[in-house]
């Protein structure tokens, strides 16, 4: 009696099963399905076919304004990868990323009207983009062409030998940082003569329209943004601003989508220069840098003076070869991290690692990560356990308080949460008050040699007891910049915690 008893079960559920996979096959009706997405220039009108069991064999993109030769490329190729690739979740077209999307967004919604969830072909949902600059176009406000006359062939930090028409009158960056390397040798025609920038994570583009406004004028009448934050680059918009050159730091990636649309930029007679910083070697990406600017810009003296000053802040450290000492502390690098979780951390071969190492700390993460391959010698995450053991000396931290570009000059009130962990109050480093926190765009700055001299003073106090790391940082703004450098809380301690 069990027996049957089981058996009726289990043919019930087989019978089940059958129903619900029957089911399944019977909502997916064969034909051709419209729905709508968002290009670069309208709506675009997207029919898709699909057969009864759910393949997708044909997309159409109907009448559209798209730009020939940029958004007319994304149309020819975005339905043949969806259909090779019988997928939702395929590469864009660089250059054309809004009428990208849109067709992939009108797929989907063709296929919700055929009532197939688009989600099983890898369809993801539009994200909430970084905030775009609101500031309409004024044509009449752009810088004026100036008449060519000569041009110059320089080697970027690619080592690619790239050709640039002179004088230059326009000029587009990655983001709106690349600025402070184009300020000490343009002053407010840096802002005069911008006229496309990228965005970062943090909306820097909003926040240099704050701090430089008051001072240079309404620059971002001028300034198209040509991308969101770690995307590819808007091939119209940047056409259609027309910079003489487009500069990008390849340091953040941004060159492996600026070079995807060289020919494109070429054919305009855009060119383009890539930078790199920081690079690995710290102490020397700033100044080589501004080299290679000092030639794009044709201010080779004004490049020299900055670089010199910089030198002499890497040459005192370096004087005291701080990386043979056997009393190095030891130190803890995080990012972002809080109480109940632990941020990233970065060995001596990069990002804050290296700020560290030219300071003179034994940094704890090199142990463990340096030779990692998951880490590839960068950032990774310790083991609560690890980093109570080694007990640091110091820790230091980046990305908790908003410090970059907060324009607060007093001691700002903050917190550090992460002391509240389990066995952190009895770490030497939180027990002497030896918990720092610095902006953390600093170490990626023009002003990175600020957090070097900063650290080599905490480290080594009565070494560097006549250095004054503020005061350095004050006189670099005083002869290069055109802001104060109050334009950011660059340091805070325990001492500042709520």
């Amino acid at each position: 009696m069990r027996k049957t008893r089981k058996t009726s079960v289990i043919l019930l559920f087989i019978t089940a099963l059958l129903i619900f996979f029957s089911g399944c096959s019977a909502s997916i009706t064969a034909g051709n399905f419209t729905g709508m997405g968002e290009g670069y220039h309208g709506t675009l009108t997207v029919a898709t076919e699909i057969d009864d069991e759910g393949k997708i064999i044909g997309i159409t993109v109907g009448e559209n304004k798209e730009t020939k030769n940029i958004g007319t490329i994304a149309i020819e190729k975005i339905p043949q990868r969806i259909i090779e690739a019988q997928s939702l979740d395929v590469d864009i077209v660089s250059g054309a990323t809004l009428t990208s999307k849109g067709i992939i967004n009108g797929v989907a919604n063709s296929l919700k009207a055929a009532g197939v969830d688009p989600l099983k072909y890898g369809y993801r949902a539009p994200e909430k983009e970084t905030k775009k600059a609101a500031t309409v176009i004024n044509k009449d406000a752009m810088p004026e062409k100036k008449d060519i006359t000569g041009s110059i062939t320089i080697k970027d930090a690619k080592g690619r030998d790239v050709t640039i028409d002179l004088p230059v009158s326009s000029y587009g960056i990655s983001t709106m940082d690349v600025i402070d390397y184009i300020i000490p040798l343009k002053g407010k025609d840096s802002f005069n003569m911008l006229v496309a920038s990228g965005q970062d994570g943090g909306g820097g583009i909003q926040k240099y329209e704050k701090l430089y406004t008051p001072i240079v004028g309404n620059y971002m009448e001028h300034a198209g943004q040509i991308s969101d934050h770690n995307a590819p680059f808007d091939l119209e918009m940047i056409l259609a601003m027309d910079p003489d050159v487009l500069i990008v730091n390849s340091a953040m990636s941004a060159h492996k989508y600026a070079l995807e649309i060289e020919e494109q930029l070429t054919d305009a007679g855009i060119s383009l220069v890539l930078i790199n910083v920081p690079s690995k070697n710290l102490d020397k990406s700033v100044q080589q840098t501004m080299k290679l600017l000092g030639q794009v810009f044709q201010e080779e003296e004004r490049a020299d003076e900055l670089s010199a000053f910089i030198d002499e802040q890497y040459g005192l450290l370096a004087s005291k070869k701080l990386s043979q000492r056997e009393d190095q502390p030891t130190v803890y690098y995080e990012k972002s991290g809080y109480s109940e979780i632990y941020g990233s951390t970065a060995t001596s071969a990069s990002g804050w690692g290296l700020v560290i190492n030219i300071a003179g700390g034994r940094n704890i993460a090199d142990e463990l990560l340096m030779g990692s391959a998951a880490s590839r010698g960068g950032g990774n995450t310790l083991d609560p356990e690890y980093v109570i053991k080694a007990d640091p000396a110091y820790i230091i931290l980046s990305g908790i308080n908003d410090g970059w570009l907060d324009c607060i000059k007093e001691t700002k009130e903050v917190e550090f949460d992460i002391t509240d962990r389990i066995g952190w109050q009895n770490l030497t480093a939180i027990k002497n008050g030896n918990l720092y926190e610095f902006a953390h765009a600093t170490s990626r700055s023009i002003y990175a040699f600020y957090p070097s001299l900063k650290m080599a003073k905490l480290f080594y106090p009565e070494e560097f007891k006549e250095l004054n790391p503020e005061g350095v940082l004050n006189e670099f703004f005083d002869r290069f910049m055109l802001l104060d450098s109050d334009i950011t809380t660059w340091f805070v301690n325990l001492e500042d915690r709520t």
